[in-house]
């Protein structure tokens, strides 16, 4: 990729840098484990209440939609409020709408779409928490190298909480009681908000460069910078193609899983059947910032797509659990080696004053793709079959990886 200035911001002393660094990884990991207690039971939840891939899959279009209607909103005052208060705040958010769910379903009044409203409310926040600790981590990183590592634990983290730990013990908590995995979801949040009074103030400020621009000029502002940065509208073009091959995939995953004519698993197999998928994770997360060091930024994207693309095509081609979970290893794993270092471009090529407004409009190009992906997984399976957008959704990671191709052979 064609090299550009980058953006360095002064970092609070070390001894604060280490231990905000070390808040936000702790605070990733404990809210990322209730996510994924709610990415278990979510679907299951659904399931229960209907077999209509379509309705399965709008759960999960709800869970991508606020990156589209919310994230450009966020960014901007991402760049005008106390960033470590923001990210209190959308904890604490979060955490009281995940309550209210579990107490809709204690009472036997959870419905669809109340699950569906959840998952609005909850991706709203995390628009608002992830666009300023990305901010802070900026601030942080003292070099290149600490910044993609940096990146790399907080993936690990998210994925071994999101993956991991949370889907096994969220799909055994609904079989004992359908509203504690909701329950657990909510104090997840509220541990999260408590670990980020450790993030150093001088790191969490937003920087506005003189007065606060009115609302419309203040996101043209974001756009227009993310419009002329050659290197992060491919980026961002990228992410949109690579979201909606993956979403293609997860909208349906609950119902192929669990399907007699799927892999057919029970629903604690399910759960565990996303262990395989987060030990990937982990694992792109833990090696990333090694393999960018040796074989740059490009090409380790290009190999995290190519994985996603192939383990689409095994996953479509295969009827047995142990295998469908080495896919879906082998694909988040391609899934960590691409957000690690889209996430690094990010920051480095962008002003601080900018950040959140640039990472907003980024997330409108990138994440906008998402619910498409979700619904256009359930209409493909609703008429082809449950394994027709697992194949599909291989043929779009085929053409991420030819658009970034060109990009390689630039100096």
């Amino acid at each position: 990729m064609a090299t550009t200035t980058e953006v360095t911001p002064a970092s609070p002393t070390r001894p604060g840098r280490r231990r905000g660094i070390k808040a936000l990884v702790a605070a990733q990991g404990v809210s990322s484990a209730g996510d994924g207690v709610f990415l278990a039971a979510a679907p299951l939840a659904a399931a229960a209440l209907t077999r209509d891939p379509a309705a399965v899959a709008a759960v999960t279009a709800a869970e991508y939609l606020p990156w589209v209607v919310v994230a450009p909103l966020a960014g901007v005052y991402v760049d005008r409020w106390p960033r470590r208060t923001t990210m209190i705040v959308a904890d604490l958010a979060r955490a009281a709408a995940v309550a209210a769910l579990a107490v809709m379903v204690a009472l036997g009044v959870g419905s669809v779409a109340a699950i569906a409203v959840c998952a609005f409310v909850m991706v709203a926040g995390v628009a608002f928490h992830s666009a300023a600790a990305e901010a802070v981590v900026a601030d942080l990183a003292a070099d290149e190298d600490e910044l993609h590592r940096t990146n790399g634990h907080l993936q690990s983290s998210y994925n071994a909480g999101r993956q991991l730990l949370g889907p096994p013990a969220g799909s055994l908590a609904f079989t004992a009681a359908p509203w504690l995995p909701f329950a657990a979801d909510a104090l997840s949040f509220a541990a999260s908000a408590a670990f980020l009074r450790a993030v150093p103030r001088d790191a969490a400020t937003g920087r506005p460069a003189g007065p606060h621009q009115r609302l419309w000029p203040s996101l043209r502002a974001g756009a227009a910078y993310l419009a002329g940065h050659a290197q992060l509208r491919a980026l961002a073009l990228l992410t949109a193609v690579a979201n909606l091959s993956a979403n293609m995939v997860m909208g349906v995953l609950v119902l192929f899983a669990t399907d007699s004519k799927g892999l057919g698993i029970s629903t604690g197999g399910y759960g565990l059947l996303l262990v395989a998928l987060a030990i990937g994770g982990i694992t792109g997360g833990a090696v990333v910032a090694r393999i960018i060091r040796r074989y740059g930024s490009v090409t380790t994207m290009l190999t995290g797509l190519a994985a996603q693309g192939l383990a689409w095509l095994a996953l479509a081609a295969t009827s047995s659990p142990l295998l469908a979970g080495g896919a879906l290893a082998v694909a988040f794993a391609g899934v960590s080696l691409v957000s690690v270092c889209v996430v690094s471009a990010r920051q480095r090529h962008t002003p601080p004053e900018l950040l959140g407004r640039v990472i907003s409009a980024f997330r409108l190009v990138g994440n906008g793709t998402s619910p498409l992906g979700a619904i256009l997984g359930g209409l493909i399976a609703a008429e082809w079959g449950l394994r027709a957008p697992l194949a599909a959704a291989a043929v779009v990671a085929v053409v991420a990886v030819a658009c970034l191709l060109p990009l390689r052979r630039r100096p």
